[in-house]
């Protein structure tokens, strides 16, 4: 995925920045945490679809995960990692930046009687890294949910309060919903649509950090399902940021051409092929 002589004169982190601050989805939905800081958008993330397990699924088992395993999830939302990770962990902190994803996981947590799991509210970079946490941890991850413009530093943080593994997942190409992003942004607001930065920059920046990590890289077919066309519509309103009767009949034109019937009776789905990498490395030599 990585060039294999990844130039010198290229700041990785600097490019990491820029693409975050250019991206569209991040300037035009107010960044991650903010767009996520919203009780009902919380609740559908806690949710549990056929694809969303899939992806717990998948992190799960490539972390290293021991009954004595200590595991730090960075930017934890409801708890769709954290709490499967607790039957399997001794402890898990999960540090969670939006209020409605905390409360969310808080309540998931307490309904289920968990008493392994410590919910710490903050942006990564800017928890008390001793007073907020109790590392050393065996694990420390970060699951689609790198929102930070200054990489490096988030990056340092990690390696310095784990003793293990340190892991990150992240998108190597364009998740559904970017992918409609770009096709539709230029049509609706009449100018390009910018993606954010994938996983090519974060492995580009951990070489050039002399941290030479394992990468693999997965594809999988992400099904996203609604009941009807206006139900489509509605689920990308918000963050196609739709507010006219012409941009809701662009969009509206735009699913009806890529949505198929799942079976008669049984709505509708988007199929989108995901390419999706896990980049994990030991943050102490041996």
């Amino acid at each position: 995925m990585a060039t294999s002589d990844v130039a010198t004169e290229t700041d990785w982190n600097d490019v990491w920045r820029s693409r975050m601050e250019t991206s569209t989805a991040l300037k035009r939905n107010r960044g991650c945490s903010d767009f996520w800081d919203d009780r009902k958008k919380a609740r559908s993330r806690a949710a549990s679809s056929e694809d969303d397990c899939g992806r717990v699924a998948w992190v799960i088992s490539s972390l290293p995960v021991t009954p004595e395993s200590r595991i730090l999830d960075i930017g934890a939302g409801a708890g769709a990692i954290a709490v499967p990770l607790s039957r399997q962990a001794a402890t898990v902190t999960a540090v969670e930046p939006a209020r409605a994803m905390r409360e969310v996981l808080r309540q998931t947590v307490r309904e289920a009687g968990i008493e392994n799991v410590a919910i710490v509210g903050g942006h990564w970079e800017e928890i008390d890294l001793d007073r907020d946490l109790d590392p050393p941890y065996d694990i420390a991850f970060a699951s689609f949910s790198l929102g930070m413009p200054d990489l490096r530093t988030a990056i340092e943080r990690m390696n310095r309060v784990c003793s293990g593994t340190v892991a990150i997942f992240h998108f190597a190409g364009l998740p559904y919903w970017e992918q409609v992003m770009l096709d539709t942004w230029p049509d609706l607001h009449e100018v390009p649509y910018q993606p954010g930065p994938k996983a090519d920059v974060i492995e580009n920046l951990l070489r050039q950090m002399g941290i030479h990590p394992d990468v693999s890289v997965s594809s999988y077919e992400h099904r996203f399902s609604v009941p009807d066309l206006d139900a489509g519509v509605d689920a990308f309103r918000g963050r196609l940021l739709i507010e006219t009767t012409e941009q809701e009949e662009i969009l509206r034109a735009y699913l009806a051409a890529r949505f198929t019937e799942e079976g008669e009776g049984e709505g509708l789905v988007l199929r989108h092929q995901v390419r999706r990498a896990c980049i994990r490395w030991e943050p102490h030599p041996p």
